[in-house]
């Protein structure tokens, strides 16, 4: 791209973190502070807004949605279950002495003991139609009242813009409610007046795997509708790392909806050890309150679809939840059930392994076919055509298969006349380059295509990811240091389960000399790591570059993306050059002949081609 047109702009003043603000939205919850803030407002990243009359009526629910299981898959389920209650009684406690599993039968005598305790009349209220002109916002929406029928989004779902067929499931229509909940948190929350923002610079967390499309409908939220005066897009693994204070990493980032797993080096995920797998905490939530119904869960009016079972479930399993081996035994569990307007209800009961059961499905999916089986692999895919981008991966894809034909064509017509034993030679020559052609014509370069397995495991989709890594020290590198972040890191014990899996399966020439899991680097909320590394990247005196302002956004559109994005919005990849006595040469070769000829200032005796794909 030609970058005159981005050249005449002044260079950015050094950066006041009290006027960046760090946006890290998510799927379930949404972080949002000023770059100077110890910690980021944390709000459910909902919204809420009266059903029209006589209109359609649209829920989010808070929790992943549970399925029905037919005998079969149901059967698979409990075997599943019953498989890791068997490894969780072979495993011995750190003191070398066996360990006692519990059994479900334990647990529901238990509990059919249990008797609520009923208390005061909650001073909790739900929130009205009358109570609200136009919308609700975060965690006020599970208060939103049944009877109002108020239609409930979430933005995001599997840690992309939830676009749907059904009422505000257009891509304006999220658009719009990411303005309403971002515009709203920064007026309320960090108190500063919309009419204030062309002083202040946003930063965007966005996922490592993404949608071109909707970046840029985002960066021209930011500056168009929000009024920004400047922001700049960091991939959530990569700003996971500099939260975390590391050069290069493999970091696992275990959200609500979504698993992620990357390669970072220097600050830059590779593209091709990037895979997203649909399962994540909710998920988890859904499958521990099955244990719970299998071992006589004492609240039988629980309902996983209601916001706030959702929230209570959701909470006692980040509050008892664990994959430590030395807590053996019943455990007592305490819960409070608070609904508006009724009185309270408080339990005390008996749980056993199904505390360690629950967070083991990162280990073991199939369960996770409670909440349905369609759960793949996904990788980085190409990026369709952009009308505001001329020199797209399109464009590029068929002019350089024309330069390649005529390259090749060129170099047939020397070749004859040659001598037939080099002619045999170069057919065989000519048949790889056909190979080349034929690649690029149809897109097939192997990191280009999406990473699709059915339901890959936690330790699994590690190893997958960084056997995808270009060389053997960047393997050994990443097998040395791999990063948890997200909420669903907060298992106690997870690291270290997580370490003896991976050590019986690391290839052995890539083995380092110790591999180390950090989880809540520096003692850290491992869900804040992404968010506080963006708001150290946003101060950097090399990030200045980065900001896109908005006169710049007005002129140049999308093409500036290529030209300020911290990450490969384009990946230059030269092809193989034919020299006029048809030559393939390695990459490295290429770069050393060109600069070689540029230096000579000769280049009669070569004809280059170049080969350059957009992701």
């Amino acid at each position: 791209m030609n970058t005159s047109t981005t050249q005449d702009q002044p260079q950015s003043e050094p950066i006041q973190a009290q006027t960046c603000i760090i946006i890290h939205p998510g799927s379930k919850n949404l972080r949002i502070g000023r770059a100077s803030d110890v910690n980021p407002h944390t709000i459910l990243h909902a919204i809420a807004r009266p059903r029209r009359p006589s209109g359609p009526l649209h829920r989010d629910p808070v929790l992943i949605p549970t399925v029905v299981l037919s005998r079969e898959n149901k059967l698979q389920v409990d075997e599943t279950y019953q498989s890791m209650r068997g490894t969780l009684q072979s495993c011995l406690r750190s003191d070398g002495t066996p360990r006692p599993p519990t059994t479900t039968q334990q647990v529901a005598i238990a509990n059919n003991q249990c008797i609520p305790i009923q208390g005061s009349v909650s001073k909790l209220q739900f929130v009205t139609k009358s109570d609200v002109e136009d919308y609700i916002i975060g965690d006020q929406v599970l208060y939103a009242h049944p009877a109002d029928q108020f239609n409930i989004h979430f933005p995001l779902r599997h840690g992309d813009l939830n676009i749907h067929a059904g009422v505000g499931g257009s891509l304006s229509s999220v658009l719009a409610d990411l303005e309403t909940i971002w515009g709203h948190c920064i007026t309320n929350l960090l108190e500063i007046p919309k009419s204030e923002l062309k002083h202040y610079r946003a930063v965007l967390v966005i996922p490592d795997i993404y949608n071109r499309l909707f970046l840029k409908e985002l960066v021209g939220l930011l500056l168009t509708h929000l009024g920004f005066g400047g922001c700049f897009l960091l991939q959530d693994h990569v700003a996971a790392t500099f939260g975390a204070g590391l050069g290069a990493a493999c970091v696992v980032d275990l959200g609500d909806q979504k698993t992620s797993v990357s390669c970072v080096e220097d600050a830059l995920s590779q593209r091709a050890t990037r895979i997203r797998l649909d399962y994540g905490g909710s998920d988890i939530t859904q499958s521990f309150y099955y244990l719970l119904k299998n071992a006589g869960f004492p609240y039988k009016e629980c309902q996983s679809q209601h916001p706030l079972d959702g929230a209570l479930l959701t909470r006692m399993k980040e509050g008892y939840c664990h994959l430590n081996l030395d807590f053996c035994g019943l455990r007592d569990v305490n819960f409070v059930v608070e609904r508006p307007g009724v009185s309270t209800l408080r339990y005390h009961i008996k749980i056993g392994d199904e505390l360690l059961l629950a967070p083991l499905g990162l280990f073991n999916t199939e369960v996770f076919a409670l909440t349905g089986q369609d759960k793949r692999g996904q990788g980085q895919t190409n990026a369709p055509s952009d009308p505001e981008d001329p020199h797209d991966a399109n464009y590029l894809r068929e002019t350089s298969r024309r330069a390649h034909k005529e390259a090749l064509e060129n170099q047939s017509t020397s070749a004859a006349s040659m001598d037939p034993v080099d002619n045999s030679a170069n057919a065989a020559a000519q048949g790889e380059e056909d190979l080349v052609v034929d690649s690029l014509a149809a897109d097939a370069a192997p990191d280009d295509q999406p990473q699709q397995q059915l339901l890959y495991s936690l330790d699994q989709a590690i190893l997958h990811s960084i056997e995808r890594c270009s060389s053997d020290e960047i393997k050994r590198r990443m097998y040395s240091c791999i990063l948890l972040v997200g909420g669903g890191a907060k298992f106690e014990g997870l690291s270290t389960w997580l370490h003896n899996r991976l050590l019986l399966q690391i290839p052995f020439q890539f083995r380092p000399e110790q591999t180390e899991i950090i989880v809540g680097p520096k003692e850290m909320d491992p869900s804040m790591v992404a968010w506080k590394g963006a708001a150290i990247m946003s101060c950097l005196e090399s990030a200045q570059e980065l900001w896109i302002r908005p006169a710049e956004w007005k002129k140049v559109g999308v093409r500036l993306l290529r030209e300020r994005a911290p990450f490969y919005w384009t990946r230059r990849s030269i092809i193989p050059i034919v020299l006029q006595f048809g030559q393939i040469r390695s990459e490295n070769e290429i770069l050393l002949i060109f600069a070689t000829l540029q230096l000579s200032g000769d280049t009669r005796s070569s004809t280059v081609f170049f080969q350059i794909d957009y992701y």
